[in-house]
């Protein structure tokens, strides 16, 4: 085989400044939505969020921004510096890349990086070669990264995780979908245009904003806050990926990118993969036969060793851990380089031998702190509110969070951070809290836990969205640079209260005031409450900050709904302790302390020992619950005529009805673990043992596919009478329910009139029974004794499906043309 020749330049220092193959792999962190296409010839500069969203408009300092260049780029991974603030990003970790991206997708890439995916922060490393050395040089690496294969993690398992056989092929994408706008991903990644939300009434500042043009919002310092917020960009996945190695990634990001730019939701490997299903029909392009090159014949070894040599000389080692051993090789030292060298990568149109693709502001930006050698003081230790600024930029953290009114969720986002309970909370309630004091208000031990994902610290059950895990070693500093930066007291509980053990049942006698209204005790609740649990709060909470925050809720957290029960330091409970505030104060903490050995307050246990059957009198009522037989995303349904039913919100269906008494919510309301309900009444009848929804293209069986319809919530008219909504196969679907006065349920499904379904007809299926008789035909009865009647064109003997012992009949559902259905039992 004719050996390549390649030019000097690959086996010499290079005296420019060379970030290696810094992101070679890596999603770039923010650029207008659009999930790449291969064969575009759109080209943009690296994208980097917090230079995006901050940098270019001067809300951080010009010296953050440049910090955030260098060490995003990994330009220190080269060329070599001692601060501790300019460490590189480094790249993924290459040891199985052979097994993880499909070398297709890596040949085009190392030939065109800003072309195959734009935004990436990768640059063109032979760009200085002609095409056939660079053919030469594409076709070596690539047979060098494609050696470099193991197999995936196994994953085992769990009674709360069963997983199937190739789990990763059987993703649902509507369940993807949803998972996707729910627990996290849209924070940094675009919502697709489409998807639903639930309606969420807008914050006084976002209506504010709507109201004011440009020269008023920079007036008034809300400029920042009414930009809309650009999004970590999508290459061609399915082009890049296979369905199981995207499925490992999103299930472990940090195996492969200990970087912590991509952190782990903690999804479950079921959860991964139907993300991963979802990204792949949103993928531009066909999508590629979901195997590794079925043609790929055995390495040649002498093109995998000129790979190896090529990428030792090109320093991706530098900024990759590919399993084997390399020497060590830098180029000029940071503080020797020269922005006009001819061939530096920031001279545009010079002799540079790669090309990052910078636009104006980033090579002006850098080339300033180059110039004017801004960082030349090596020694100098980093305060801890840089390391607090520089973190929160390089892990975009501001996409979620607020600090000293800078980032937060963007307006345009915030309709998908939503509360999966019926409580009104506001943003409080729905979106991720402000980190400003954060370092003075939790302990570091705390924090930590917060950081790493322990499952003790999801205090905020009704928020649907999660907070992410990040590798350790990257955030470990960051405790103690909140902790330094927000001035944390460590002053122990002693030195705040005093000897407050005995003040304890004071304390359980305050809670009763104000804290049970909208807080919870290890658990325990009055109806309705959702707020953060005080249980334990001691061990999260510094002494100091809580006894100054009960002092003045407003002044240490911005937009609370806490309301002060000491103002001007005056308590409001003069008949507890004589009304002495600082004793109060200490009494709370210590019960708080103690909450778990000294019970509830007394009024939420006089509420565990109440009576709480509800009964519908005057108008509906509605419950969500754990229910036998229908599942843990249960919503049940009563009316005053004694007609109740509940629907399964996850599959959904309609799942039981029954008649008389409604249900108890004792244990809904008051059960930690919230065990299953049993209706109250009597005659329970399953409705629908499973999906209830089809598409059917043509006449042919094998094209008939049991959707999961998505659940969108439902909307109650003026009698507070239901009508559920799902989205399925591309429509939207109403299902409304009311009970007559004859003692049936009358259901009425209709197709909402701007939706259509996709590629078929959608079908119902009224009935899956043991055994289906056809009484007429407008009616069904099942074995099990539920009848079935229905507004449509006639049903016969021959409607009934018969297979697997069971019979079932579906029926169409035309567009304008509700299905109307009565259920008696």
């Amino acid at each position: 085989m004719h050996s390549p020749t390649f030019p000097h330049w690959v086996s010499f220092p290079c005296r420019t400044l060379l970030p290696s193959l810094a992101v070679c792999f890596q999603l770039a962190l923010v650029i207008p939505f659009a999930i790449a296409d291969d064969s575009s010839s759109e080209q943009s500069h690296p994208f980097i969020a917090g230079v995006e969203r901050f940098g270019r408009y001067e809300d951080v300092g010009s010296e953050a921004t440049a910090k955030l260049l260098v060490t995003e780029l990994s330009c220190v991974a080269c060329h070599r510096s001692q601060r501790n603030d300019l460490k590189a990003k480094q790249g993924p970790r290459l040891q199985a890349v052979g097994t993880r991206l499909r070398t297709r997708w890596i040949k085009r890439f190392l030939d065109s990086p800003h072309q195959t995916k734009p935004g990436t922060t990768m640059p063109d490393v032979l760009v200085g070669l002609d095409r056939s050395e660079k053919d030469a040089a594409i076709d070596a690496l690539v047979a060098f990264l494609a050696s470099r294969q193991q197999p995936f993690p196994e994953l085992k398992a769990g009674g709360a995780n069963p997983l199937e056989d190739e789990f990763w092929n059987k993703g649902d994408s509507q369940r993807g979908e949803h998972l996707y706008h729910q627990v996290g991903c849209v924070a940094c990644h675009e919502p697709r245009v489409e998807a639903e939300v639930v309606s969420a009434s807008t914050s006084a500042v976002d209506r504010l904003i709507d109201e004011l043009d440009p020269e008023e919002l920079e007036d008034m310092g809300l400029a920042g806050a009414a930009r809309r917020v650009a999004s970590v960009p999508h290459p061609n996945l399915a082009a890049k990926y296979t369905r199981e190695s995207l499925t490992h990634f999103l299930h472990d990001p940090e195996h492969v990118r200990p970087s912590g730019r991509m952190p782990s939701l903690k999804l479950t490997p079921n959860e991964a993969a139907n993300i991963t299903e979802y990204l792949f029909e949103e993928s531009d392009g066909p999508d590629p036969v979901d195997q590794f090159e079925s043609t790929r014949t055995s390495p040649n070894e002498e093109l995998v060793e000129r790979g190896r040599k090529l990428f030792d000389s090109l320093r991706c080692v530098n900024c990759h851990d590919a399993g084997l051993s390399f020497g060590e090789s830098f180029a000029t030292d940071w503080r020797r380089l020269d922005v006009d060298s001819p061939d530096s990568c920031l001279n545009v149109g010079g002799e540079s031998t790669l090309e990052f693709h910078l636009d104006e502001f980033q090579t002006k930006t850098l080339s300033k702190v180059i110039s004017q050698s801004t960082f030349e003081n090596e020694d100098a230790a980093r305060e801890a509110g840089e390391l607090v600024e520089q973190s929160l930029l390089t892990l975009n953290c501001y996409a979620c969070h607020e600090r000293e009114q800078l980032g937060g969720v963007g307006r345009f986002r915030k309709p998908h951070f939503e509360a999966n309970s019926l409580a009104d909370l506001g943003d409080e309630g729905r979106l991720p809290p402000g980190l400003t004091y954060v370092g003075a208000k939790l302990t570091n031990d705390w924090m930590g836990k917060v950081f790493a994902g322990h499952p003790s610290t999801r205090l905020r059950p009704h928020m649907t969205i999660r907070m992410p895990k990040f590798p350790k070693a990257i955030v470990d500093p960051l405790v103690d640079a909140f902790e330094a930066t927000d001035e944390g007291s460590r002053q122990s509980e002693s030195d705040v209260f005093g000897q407050h053990p005995t003040l304890a049942e004071a304390g359980k006698q305050l809670t009763q005031i104000g804290c049970i209204q909208c807080h919870s005790f290890d658990g325990q609740t009055l109806p309705g409450v959702v707020g953060i649990d005080l249980g334990g709060v001691a061990n999260r909470i510094r002494p100091a900050w809580f006894r100054d925050f009960l002092l003045d809720p407003g002044g240490w957290k911005r937009g609370t709904r806490m309301p002060s029960f000491f103002p001007d330091g005056v308590s409001q409970s003069p008949q507890v302790l004589d009304g002495n505030t600082e004793q109060q104060i200490a009494a709370l903490w210590s019960y708080f302390q103690q909450s778990d050995r000294l019970g509830t307050p007394p009024k939420i246990a006089e509420a565990l020992s109440a009576n709480y059957e509800l009964k519908p009198v005057k108008q509906p009522l509605m419950l969500r619950m754990f229910m036998s037989g229908v599942g843990t995303h249960a919503i049940a349904v009563g009316f005053q005529e004694g007609i109740h039913f509940a629907i399964d919100a996850e599959t959904p269906r309609l799942a039981l009805a029954w008649k008389e008494d409604f249900v108890d919510a004792r244990s809904t309301w008051f059960e930690r673990f919230t065990p299953p309900i049993e209706p109250l009444g009597k005659d329970s009848v399953v409705v629908s043992p499973d999906v209830e929804f089809r598409i059917v293209s043509g006449d042919q069986e094998e094209s008939q596919q049991s959707l999961r319809p998505i659940f969108l919530g439902y909307e109650l008219d003026e009698y507070r009478i239901p009508t559920f909504r799902y989205r399925i196969g591309g429509a939207t679907i109403h299902d409304r329910y009311v009970a007559t006065v004859v003692g049936t349920l009358r259901r009425t499904i209709s197709i909402a009139g701007d939706s259509a379904p996709n590629d078929g007809t959608l079908q119902f299926r009224l009935m899956k029974d043991a055994a289906i008789e056809v009484m007429n035909s407008k009616e069904l009865k099942g074995a099990t004794g539920l009848g079935v009647a229905v507004a449509i064109g006639g049903l016969q003997d021959d409607s009934v499906v018969r297979s697997d012992g069971t019979d079932e009949v579906w029926v169409p559902i035309v567009q304008g043309q509700p299905l109307e259905i009565n259920y008696r039992w």
